[in-house]
């Protein structure tokens, strides 16, 4: 192996391993601060100077309300390191402006680099993961999860049934749930190391 193939090498094992640091650092903020939620619950249901009514709407606080903001707000996070590393991608395959699409959302305006370096998407169960993901991530963002006030809610409401271990609808709002994180965590760090791999390759 030449020298210039060394410096290659390790700048790729550099960039995948920043790229899987930073997906593991929000993981660990959920973990942290989703720790800090059952500490300060248990400390809450144990006060005697909180009456049981507090108590009550601490309960749902801790356990209800803010773990489903920690979870919509590390969801929404993992987007922008994803669409990140796919520009670094995007840069060592060296054809940006070739391949951008204005037009596409999402991941979907990777979509000329992803076939250019032959990734197979039909097949590609993470990338099918990340494009549902995607819509979830829209109607949080456009209507605070509110599936009547989107266009096609038997869309998303098709996507909570097909995930439904990673999301589910409650009061006409898809929430994220916690297997759901991790999970697509995981999806989106196995994509990214894929099209990150081929397109050093190129």
């Amino acid at each position: 192996m030449s020298e210039e193939s060394d410096v290659d090498s390790g700048v790729e094992a550099m960039r995948i391993g920043a790229m899987h640091h930073n997906f593991n650092q929000i993981v660990g903020f959920h973990n942290h601060v989703h720790g800090f939620f059952n500490s300060n619950l248990a400390g809450s249901q144990t006060d005697g100077n909180l009456s049981q009514k507090e108590k009550t709407l601490l309960k749902l606080e801790y356990e209800s309300h803010l773990p489903n903001q920690l979870r919509k707000s590390v969801f929404l996070m993992m987007f922008g390191h994803l669409e990140e590393h796919l520009f670094l991608s995007w840069c060592d395959h060296g054809r940006i402006l070739e391949e951008k699409n204005d037009r596409a959302d999402g991941i979907k305006k990777f979509k000329k680099l992803f076939v250019n370096l032959k990734v197979d998407l039909l097949t590609d169960q993470n990338y099918q993961l990340i494009v549902d993901a995607y819509k979830i991530r829209n109607a949080i963002i456009h209507t605070a999860g509110r599936i009547d006030f989107i266009k096609k809610p038997e869309e998303l409401e098709g996507i909570v049934d097909k995930h439904n271990k990673y999301y589910e609808i409650r009061n006409k709002r898809v929430y994220v749930t916690s297997e759901g994180i991790f999970h697509f965590n995981s999806a989106v760090a196995e994509f990214t190391e894929k099209v990150s791999r081929a397109a050093r390759r190129k």
